[in-house]
């Protein structure tokens, strides 16, 4: 039986136009999913609207005479399948230029395609708005959770392919040759920006949907991420000594803490919550403060843990996106849930869900092979995630058991460095996923998706427990990987690595 498909005649791929392709895919992957989201939005939006518009809309208003100008509301369907077809006729078009290794115009169409659907479906969702009878009222989660976690999907997919130019171009790489970081898994050149990506998805969103500016404690998570990023770039051009790297932490952490962001008590599974707000000094400047010491030093540990053993885990392609996507939305479905209680903490919720979208939007582009290294950035992350857990009455205790396996793996590494000698900020080859690529040979993708997988697990976990219940799994769960982690140290390196 002859192949269907025989007769579609491909050009002849040789290696110079297989890298060619390799790098158009690296630089445009994102357009068209972004292209099907925008369209499926207003696809929505038109459904979620249907009822509450008139039988007659003004089709043509942003004209002097568009308002005498009426048409059947069911034209607006029309807006939506134009930008439907647009978008199915441009990736033909882009198909067909990219199998003639035209890259520049495949490229072109799909830049085409972004710019006319945005244009329709936003053209589309402004004469809803006008003419509906009531406005759409969406549930409280799409508000709060959904609208933000795309928004960071969407923000970080766009500016991803700018940032990886940028570094680039003014040498932001991370080079196996001339880097010899004992962890390093690298085989060839790759940018070292993945940080500022993921601060750029997480600040522009939030501009558009949080007050910024009318919350001290939003204007302390930004300007000591902000700092954290701008720290990495430095480490990312030129290696910053680990010592001058921890000064610099306790410096963003003293700011977040200075904001407010402070543990006000631990809760006590087994009995009262720990009050850590007895010891206090308050004097007068400008008005009345009153600082709080053992909250403060509590919020100033945990950040600073949360940020380092975090980051021993962003060590392979894949994997701390992963953490950063199920931790911050963990926190936000929690917010979410404690809004009848303090609705004030909305905003913070919408934080952890962009962050938790900017998350997704960085696996885009790390998950292996990966496009992107995080760079020592990636601990404004861990910050944000940090103090957006010290935000909610029990998200600390959440994040235990979400963030197990990092933790219980920093804590390792810290007492194998002690036991030899060396500082904590050392690096070395035996972290969790140095073991199960080397020693038990899982390719990265498996290791990705095994830190993904479990740590999905243990959000679940975490957000259907309280109380007792969830301390004994916290409990349990720590056993049991502490019994893994000792087991994998029997497991011997293969040779040939």
């Amino acid at each position: 039986m002859k192949n269907i498909f025989s007769f579609v005649k491909f050009p002849k791929l040789s290696t110079q136009s297989f890298f060619q392709k390799a790098k158009f895919m690296n630089g445009v992957h994102w357009l068209y999913p972004a292209n099907m989201v925008i369209v499926a939005a207003g696809y929505i939006y038109l459904f979620n609207s249907q009822g509450q518009l008139p039988d007659s809309v003004p089709l043509f208003y942003s004209l002097p005479w568009g308002e005498s100008q009426l048409a059947p509301s069911y034209y607006l369907w029309g807006l939506a399948h134009a930008a439907l077809l647009l978008l199915i006729f441009n990736i033909v078009l882009s198909f067909i230029e990219f199998t003639k290794n035209n890259f520049t115009l495949s490229k072109f169409y799909g830049y085409v395609s972004l710019a006319s659907c945005g244009i329709l479906i936003s053209y589309l969702i402004r004469i809803i708005t006008l003419v509906e009878y009531y406005p759409v009222v969406f549930p409280n989660w799409v508000k709060i959770i959904a609208i933000p976690l795309l928004a960071g999907i969407i923000v970080t997919s766009l500016v991803t392919p700018f940032v990886i130019r940028f570094a680039r171009k003014y040498g932001f790489m991370d080079d196996p040759l001339r880097h010899s970081h004992p962890g390093m898994l690298l085989k060839h050149p790759t940018p070292r920006t993945g940080g500022l990506a993921y601060f750029l998805g997480l600040l522009i969103p939030s501009l558009i949907l949080l007050p910024i500016f009318s919350s001290q404690k939003l204007v302390g998570i930004f300007l000591a991420a902000g700092l954290c990023v701008f720290m990495g770039l430095k480490d990312d051009k030129k290696d910053i000594h680990p010592v001058l790297r921890f000064l610099g932490q306790i410096v963003v952490i003293f700011i977040a803490v200075l904001s407010g962001i402070i543990l006000i008590y631990i809760p006590n599974p087994f009995g009262t919550a720990i009050n850590l707000d007895y010891f206090r000094y308050t004097f007068e400047f400008l008005g009345e403060h009153t600082v709080y010491y053992y909250s403060a030093l509590a919020a100033a540990v945990w950040i600073g843990t949360t940020m380092n053993f975090m980051s021993f885990a962003n060590g392979t392609d894949g994997v701390y996106a992963g953490l950063i996507t199920v931790a911050s939305l963990v926190i936000a479905i929690l917010m979410f849930q404690s809004l009848p209680l303090d609705p004030d903490i909305a905003i913070f919720a919408k934080l952890a869900a962009i962050s938790a979208g900017a998350g997704l939007g960085m696996a885009f582009f790390t998950w292996p092979p990966q496009k992107l290294l995080w760079g020592f950035g990636a601990t404004s992350a861990g910050l944000v995630i940090a103090s957006l857990s010290i935000l909610g009455s029990t998200k600390v205790a959440v994040m235990l058991i979400v963030l197990i396996i990092p933790f219980l793996d920093g804590i390792f590494a810290i007492m194998r460095r002690l036991r030899r000698g060396q500082l904590p900020f050392w690096g070395d080859r035996e972290h969790l996923h140095h073991k199960l690529l080397e020693g038990l040979r899982w390719s990265k993708s498996q290791v990705a998706l095994f830190y993904w997988g479990t740590t999905t697990l243990f959000g679940i976990v975490g957000i259907l427990t309280s109380g007792q219940a969830r301390a004994l799994t916290l409990a349990k769960m720590s056993v049991i990987f502490i019994l893994g982690i000792a087991l994998l140290n029997f497991v011997k390196k293969p040779k040939n690595l």
